[in-house]
This record gives C-alpha cells, sequence and structure tokens, in this order.
C-alpha cells in the first residue's frame, strides 16, 4: 500500500517486507537539504509509529529558527514563515499580511 500527499512531496509506503515494513519519504524539491527518509522496523512499539504519523499529519506549523529553513525553502510559494508567538509582530497579523501579499502578486 501507499499513500501521497496532496502536493506529491511526502509518501508512505507499507510492504509486507518483514524487515522494513514502513517508508516514508519526503522532499519540498530534489536536492537542496529537503530530503528526508524515515522507515520502521516491526520491533517499533505500534504506539511510536502512530505518534510519528500524527505529528506528520497535523497541520500545526513547524515552529524553528528563521537561520534552518533551507534558503531554497525560503523562497518557495507555498511556504509561509511567519513570526514566532513572542516576536515583536503578532504571528496572526504577519500570516495574513503574507496572504494578502500572495493574493496580490497571483492576480
Amino acid at each position: 500500500m501507499a499513500w501521497a500527499s496532496p502536493d506529491g512531496h511526502c509518501t508512505v509506503e507499507h510492504h509486507a517486507d518483514p524487515l522494513h515494513p514502513w517508508r516514508i519519504e519526503h522532499s519540498v524539491c530534489d536536492g537542496f537539504d529537503t530530503h528526508w527518509s524515515a522507515t520502521f522496523t516491526p520491533e517499533v512499539p505500534e504506539r511510536l509509529v502512530a505518534q510519528f504519523f500524527t505529528h506528520l499529519a497535523t497541520t500545526t506549523p513547524v515552529e524553528r529558527l528563521f537561520r534552518d529553513v533551507p534558503y531554497f525553502v525560503q523562497k518557495l510559494d507555498e511556504v509561509l514563515i511567519t513570526p514566532v508567538h513572542w516576536a515583536a509582530v503578532n504571528p496572526h497579523v504577519a500570516h495574513a499580511g503574507a496572504q494578502l501579499g500572495r493574493a496580490v502578486r497571483h492576480r
């Protein structure tokens, strides 16, 4: 069995392979330090695998330092980078402004 995210950047495969039944791959774009993969062996507790999938599928934004976001990813239209909750600008205001800027650019 295989599943893919709507944008095609993330794939999840489940095989009958006894050594690596679960394989997950993600890449925003080939190269540019945006590719990662994960595999789970049968020894991994089901609860841990379930937690991994829960966090993988969540729509909650990931909080990280701006310098930790790959440069190429910073420039993608699909990415929306907003200040963290303790920044000088309220994240909701920054997010709304970024969305407005996108709407104006795509007209």
